[in-house]
Order: structure tokens, then C-alpha cells, then sequence
């Protein structure tokens, strides 16, 4: 992407919350990722495998 672009960021929605957000990883707003990360449970070692699988690094 050009320095120069001048495009606007469209906000998407959460797969977790329904929220809408201009930061998403694999689906979830900022906000989930932290509840994730402090719940430290199953459902952030899925999403941690996510995201892995989505940007391809290898175990």
C-alpha cells in the first residue's frame, strides 16, 4: 500500500462480540483478544491455533 493512500478504514464485526471494530485478528475485536488472554482457557489456546493456521507459522 502507497504512502498516499487516502482510503478510510471500514470498522467489521467481531465473530466473538458483534461489535464493531477497525482492529480484528482472525475474526475477534481488540477487546476479546484481551478477555481471551486473561481468561487464559481453551478458548485462547484455539484462537492462538488460528492464528497461526491464518498466518502460516509453523510449530
Amino acid at each position: 500500500m502507497s504512502d498516499d493512500d487516502t482510503s478510510t478504514a471500514l470498522p467489521q464485526t467481531c465473530v466473538r462480540c458483534g461489535s464493531q471494530a477497525l482492529l480484528r485478528i482472525v475474526g475477534r475485536c481488540a477487546d476479546c483478544i484481551g478477555q481471551l488472554g486473561l481468561a487464559g482457557n481453551d478458548d485462547y489456546a484455539a484462537w492462538r491455533a488460528e492464528v497461526k493456521k491464518e498466518f502460516g507459522v509453523q510449530e
